[in-house]
């Protein structure tokens, strides 16, 4: 049987972290290099069956994909790229290679367990910094090179966001909130039941994240949302809108809590808001902030003032129409933490990534 020869696989556990490595996979298309994208199958219980989506989404866009890594034995294969831990798996590959799929307060970008890739794609210079204090003796090449997923929204024209306000059904004359919450911890459950309504002045793009259109346990989270769905200025972002990208071009401020989301879309230098009133699962409640603090990362919270924080909702209208008339306010502080926790914004992140891949393979090939 003849070998397949394959520049980049990327082991994609969640179809959420496809933008992210959609950049990357269009830059390798342009240089003839083969590519293909193998989503993890879904065991857990907790989690409603999602395979049937992400074939039809990979199909919609002419994704090179298959779901698991049978037939891939005889493959030979560059680079296995992942956006997580690194997949234990029976395929053979030369390299491993890490790009983050979010930037996040989560401890999970600066866990040990990441050493384990040969490449590593740094974004910013405090995470280059802090990884290098952290694991001196790691044999992982960093390379802080910035993050791909806002190449695709720089790479949109003016006529292209505009075509999109108009797809979504947008109101040419009412500025535009992103409301991108995470999983957990959420402000969603103590959103208002009628945030729409006191909000009637704006367009609202609601992007729920992955896990709440998917997981079971956050059935209260989507009754929450389903509320807002009547409501004629929102455009309610559903399962296949997998890619936040776009909202991000269309939108003017976005509001959050504990997602990946805020510094993102700060870099793009628009205002964000962080809703600090989130929920906590009652184990958390019970056992005290221990638990939770470890589930986030500490050295993130000197980033939380890249936009205001509120801590109550009946606050938050206020906050947004401030923030919206004077969008200037916290720019300084925005390109501070892009600098540090984002690194280069310029659309050419994917670039230098495959180039840096290009020259490895040279290296050893």
């Amino acid at each position: 049987m003849p070998t397949t020869k394959i520049f980049a696989v990327f082991y994609t556990e969640q179809i959420y972290y496809l933008p992210q490595f959609l950049p990357v996979a269009n830059e390798l298309q342009k240089r003839n290099l083969k590519y293909l994208f193998v989503f993890k199958e879904s065991a857990k219980r907790d989690i409603f069956n999602q395979n049937e989506d992400i074939i039809n989404i990979c199909k919609k866009e002419s994704i090179p994909y298959q779901i698991g890594t049978k037939g891939l034995e005889n493959t030979e294969i560059e680079y296995l790229i992942s956006g997580n831990s690194l997949p234990s798996t029976d395929i053979s590959y030369k390299k491993s290679v890490f790009i983050a799929h979010g930037i996040g307060t989560k401890t999970g970008n600066f866990s040990e367990d990441k050493n384990i890739y040969d490449i590593r794609f740094v974004e910013g210079e405090f995470r280059l910094k802090k990884l290098k204090e952290l694991y001196p003796q790691s044999k992982t090449l960093l390379n802080n090179v910035g993050f791909s997923k806002l190449d695709s929204v720089l790479a949109l024209t003016e006529k292209e966001i505009i075509n999109l306000k108009k797809e979504y059904g947008l109101d040419p004359k009412k500025k535009t909130i992103l409301y991108a919450p995470t999983f957990y911890p959420s402000s969603i459950e103590n959103m208002g039941n009628k945030f729409p309504e006191e909000f009637s002045d704006y367009n609202i793009i609601v992007k729920a994240h992955h896990y709440t259109y998917l997981r079971k346990r956050y059935k209260a989270q989507r009754k929450k949302l389903n509320k807002w769905k009547k409501y004629s200025n929102v455009y309610f972002a559903e399962f296949e809108d997998y890619n936040i990208s776009p909202f991000y071009a269309i939108s003017d401020i976005l509001i959050s809590d504990e997602s990946s989301v805020v510094f993102e879309f700060a870099a793009l230098d628009k205002p964000v808001i962080l809703n600090r009133f989130i929920k906590l699962r009652l184990s958390y409640r019970l056992f005290g902030k221990h638990k939770l603090k470890k589930r986030m990362e500490s050295s993130m919270d000197q980033f939380r003032n890249i936009g205001e924080n509120v801590n109550k909702y009946k606050d938050l209208k206020k906050v947004v129409d401030t923030e919206i008339q004077n969008p200037e306010r916290y720019k300084a502080r925005r390109a501070e933490c892009t600098y540090e926790i984002i690194g280069p914004v310029d659309g050419k992140v994917s670039v230098r990534m495959v180039n840096i891949l290009e020259q490895e393979s040279a290296l050893y090939s």
